[in-house]
């Protein structure tokens, strides 16, 4: 076992024989067999152990004997309590949700006050093969099909060449003590209603079903790295940031195969489902998705994705000393110029170019409102901005994107339009703002 645990560190490139790794350590069997291997390999490393607080005396019994382990030999020890109950009733969520948050953001804590390299878990075969079936059952992407991956940033599995039969025997032949957890043989949680009732039928039908699905999950993992970097190819070709919100071009994706699972992957940190991304490619200019914290507005050839936060409530001051501002949508630069444009430049609706001594400062942008009046350059009447963006067939979808620059006496700039005649420049100007939107 020890020379099948060396050859896999080494193999999977995990960390190297210098480098300082911090072991996370219940007491169960899987961790005091890991916590052996690393004592036997003469490894540096430290012990943490977390205490929840679940089950009063055992847990205070887990504690005291990885405690008292690693006092025996030497072993740097660290613990931490935690009221992981009244954690999960403030949050609403599982004591074994909130209890895995509370670990490893204290192991990570740990890792870099101590200066770890990694952080060490007991995973091993048997937990990657559960979590595939769990995975599959709950839905899936890509990524859920690599179960368990044996390095993940900071987090090492050392275990995961070897099934919990072949630890089991490693344990016993080697008089290792061990605590066990009474919750491990109840069917009350999903995990343990795969691992107690799902793999022993399975196995019915595959005897060697863990050596099996640890072929699968590796080719599994080859093919989500091929589709992350699938992934990465869409995003920069359908992908572009306006400021804080996102602009995806619905023309390109529809050109990538699998775009609905890759528009689902990228949607996914923002809280959008499969369910919801089938209806976002079906629907037309106009139409709102909402998740928990974005908005996704559907648009003709795009779609723009806005945190709910800032979503047309934007309003930004703007004094004359600033030359940058960052809105929802986009940035515009500023830059006061003694020299007047050229003709050439007067074309590009990027740029809006005003006189300084026609505006009463600090200038304001935000998004338009049913109501507002300009005077379009040109133009010797005023005109609703509603009228305007009709009359310029601008469709719903960039309607609700459209910004607005005012002075202290009304619109000077819509956006990305058509400046206001009343900040026209002249022959006479002397100082020129030049606005860019980007």
């Amino acid at each position: 076992m020890l020379q099948s645990f060396l050859t896999y560190i080494n193999d999977r490139s995990l960390f190297e024989s210098h480098q300082k790794i911090l072991l996370a350590v219940s007491g169960g069997k899987d961790s005091m067999l890991m916590l052996d291997l690393f004592f036997r390999a003469g490894f540096n490393f430290v012990v943490a152990h977390c205490n929840f607080q679940l089950r009063p005396l055992d847990s205070d019994g887990d504690e005291a004997f990885v405690r008292q382990y690693c006092e025996e030999k030497t072993i740097p020890f660290f613990v931490k309590r935690f009221e992981t109950k009244k954690e999960a009733e403030a949050k609403g969520v599982s004591t074994q949700m909130i209890a895995r948050d509370l670990r490893y953001a204290w192991f990570e804590e740990l890792r870099q006050h101590l200066s770890c390299d990694y952080i060490a878990t007991a995973h091993h075969l048997n937990d990657a093969v559960e979590t595939l079936f769990l995975n599959i059952t709950k839905g899936t992407g890509p990524k859920g099909l690599r179960s368990i991956p044996a390095k993940q940033g900071h987090i090492i599995r050392p275990l995961m060449f070897a099934g919990s039969g072949e630890l089991a025997h490693y344990v016993a032949l080697n008089h290792i003590q061990w605590r066990e957890d009474v919750s491990n043989q109840t069917v009350d949680y999903q995990r343990n209603k795969i691992r107690h009732e799902v793999i022993p039928v399975l196995k019915e039908i595959n005897p060697s079903l863990e050596e099996t699905v640890a072929r699968n999950i590796s080719r599994f993992q080859d093919l989500a790295g091929i589709f992350e970097e699938r992934l990465a190819v869409f995003e920069a070709d359908v992908i572009s940031k306006k400021g804080e919100s996102v602009e995806i071009d619905s023309l390109k994706l529809k050109a990538f195969t699998g775009h609905a699972l890759l528009l689902e992957e990228f949607l996914k940190p923002y809280g959008f489902n499969y369910a919801q991304v089938n209806d976002i490619l079906h629907a037309g200019p106009g139409k709102i998705f909402q998740s928990a914290g974005y908005v996704l507005e559907a648009g003709r050839a795009s779609w723009l994705l806005s945190p709910q936060s800032t979503r047309l409530s934007e309003e930004i001051v703007i004094s004359g000393q600033d030359h940058e501002v960052v809105f929802v949508h986009g940035k515009l630069q500023l830059e006061q110029l003694s020299r007047l444009p050229e003709a050439s430049e007067l074309k590009e609706k990027e740029k809006a170019f005003l006189d300084v001594d026609k505006l009463e400062f600090p200038l304001v942008l935000r998004v338009w409102k049913t109501g507002d009046v300009f005077r379009p350059f040109g133009m010797k009447g005023n005109k609703k901005v509603s009228d305007y963006l009709i009359d310029h067939k601008i469709d719903s979808f960039d309607k609700n994107k459209q910004y607005v620059l005012c002075d202290q006496s009304g619109i000077v700039w819509l956006v990305g339009q058509r400046i206001d005649d009343r900040c026209r420049i002249s022959e006479k100007t002397l100082s020129v703002l030049k606005v860019e939107l980007q």
